[in-house]
């Protein structure tokens, strides 16, 4: 009897042959495809299909269409980094300016932090010098899971393609080339990354020398803050806050600054940020002895003031475990700034017309449920502590409060920024600053209190800023009650 195995196995083959040129058929080989970008602009499919794809434009030419479906893949989600990186180097074949184009505006805004770090990658690999704003804009923007152990994936490629020795060099050479109408962005973002790196130094040398700054209204600005006042912006934001206080309206306050700056002790004043000069401006007003009072004996002043006032313990879901609001926890990275704000502060609220004002507002506030109400605590032309009151920039509802730019017109000059958890009368849950307050802090780089009714006649009130540093300064009282 004939032995039926080779003819099984040979009938085996042949059956998986035809499976296998099935699917190969299915999946659709370059010759299958007439019309590329039709596949490429379709997102979760099999990387061999958009593989297929290129290699069928590769072979018929790219047109518009192909092109504008390659520079998509680069930068839009929903497609695999095998996939984006075949794109990237047919698109760097065939369409350079096209790629520059498209990652010009995409990489910053880029959310798929696998590909943004091979993107970075493969930019150095081409050395595509056109992209370096581009990085710079990417680099300064934060990222979560890219801000922390390492350096930014922007960085190394920015280090590649320009040399590790000539990055600072380079941030300051865009920043002084860029147009001050068109990309006063970028010239921010290259201020920040030079401070962020340390390169302090570098930037008061620019700002010493008039030839360096001369016709640059930006630098000239920043130069006299820094000159005059002893004080370097670190953000975005405090560069619109010093450049605010140059103008021309704001000369008599720019004086007053620079006299009561230089009751300081030189160390003190070379450390100091932004939001310390409208309160070295109020103490030289108020409280003149502050500017050159010693700090451990201004702490231990505010601990006895504090100390027996009702505080609150709020719910401090998200904010990480060991979160504090103790001022003996804050201690150690508290500031001059921090501390004469904080006595300001208690000062001010121990007027009975400014917490009667305060408590008319949080009243009103806990009536509205559209928004919560802020404003900014400043002194009038008396000296004495007044609320400035803005309605929101939106109405984002009643957990939330849009500051309007008026409100940083007056937070330029003013004391603290100020806002209410005034849902109601029982909030304790919720006093003093949440997530949001302190991206707010981070962004404005700002002084501010929160008020929270912890009953109808009590306001909780926490003093806040940067690096979610939080003192609770205990309830003051409704004059009236």
């Amino acid at each position: 009897m004939t032995n039926p195995r080779p003819f099984l196995r040979a009938s085996a083959a042949i059956a998986l042959s035809a499976v296998l040129a099935a699917l190969a058929a299915c999946a659709g080989g370059p010759e299958t495809i007439d019309n590329p970008a039709s596949v490429l602009t379709q997102t979760g499919l099999p990387k061999e299909r958009y593989a297929a794809a290129i290699e069928a434009a590769r072979a018929k030419g790219a047109d518009d269409a192909t092109r504008a479906a390659l520079r998509r893949m680069v930068v839009a989600d929903g497609f695999g980094v095998p996939s984006r990186e075949q794109a990237f180097r047919f698109l760097l074949e065939v369409d350079r300016a096209g790629l520059v184009d498209a990652l010009t505006n995409g990489l910053p805004r880029m959310s798929s932090l696998e590909w943004r770090r091979r993107v970075c990658e493969l930019i150095a690999d081409a050395g595509l010098v056109e992209l370096v704003p581009t990085l710079i804009r990417a680099w300064a923007n934060p990222v979560v899971g890219l801000d922390g152990d390492g350096p930014r994936p922007e960085r190394v490629a920015l280090g590649r393609l320009v040399g590790e020795e000539r990055v600072g060099a380079t941030l300051v050479a865009t920043m002084r080339e860029s147009s001050p109408t068109t990309q006063a962005n970028l010239r921010a973002r290259c201020w920040e990354l030079l401070m962020k790196t340390g390169d302090e130094g570098r930037l008061r040398a620019l700002l010493a020398d008039p030839e360096a700054t001369r016709g640059d209204a930006m630098l000239t600005d920043l130069a006299r803050v820094a000159n005059e006042l002893g004080v370097l912006p670190t953000t975005r934001e405090e560069i619109l806050w010093a450049r605010d206080l140059c103008r021309p309206e704001r000369q008599a306050f720019f004086e007053s600054a620079r006299e009561a700056l230089a009751k300081m002790p030189v160390a003190r004043r070379n450390a100091l940020e932004i939001r310390a000069v409208p309160l070295a401006v109020a103490c030289a007003r108020n409280r003149p002895e502050l500017l050159a009072a010693d700090e451990a004996e201004l702490a231990a002043a505010i601990e006895r003031r504090i100390d027996g006032r009702r505080k609150a313990s709020p719910d401090f879901t998200g904010y990480g475990s060991g979160f504090s609001e103790t001022f003996y926890d804050a201690r150690a990275k508290l500031l001059w700034t921090d501390l004469a704000a904080m006595t300001l502060a208690l000062d001010l609220l121990d007027t009975p017309a400014l917490r009667l004002h305060l408590f008319e507002v949080a009243d009103r506030d806990r009536e509205d449920r559209a928004t919560e109400y802020g404003g900014v605590i400043a002194l009038d032309s008396s000296g004495r502590g007044e609320f400035l009151e803005f309605a929101p920039r939106v109405k984002a509802g009643d957990v939330r409060y849009e500051s309007p730019q008026a409100l940083f017109d007056a937070l330029y000059t003013g004391l603290l920024h100020v806002h209410f958890h005034a849902q109601r009368y029982d909030n304790s849950d919720y006093a003093g600053p949440h997530l949001g307050d302190f991206a707010f802090a981070e962004e404005t780089r700002c002084s501010g209190i929160v008020l929270a009714f912890l009953g109808p006649d009590e306001l909780g009130v926490d003093f806040y800023r940067h690096g979610r540093v939080v003192v609770d300064l205990g309830a003051i009282r409704r004059p009236d009650a």
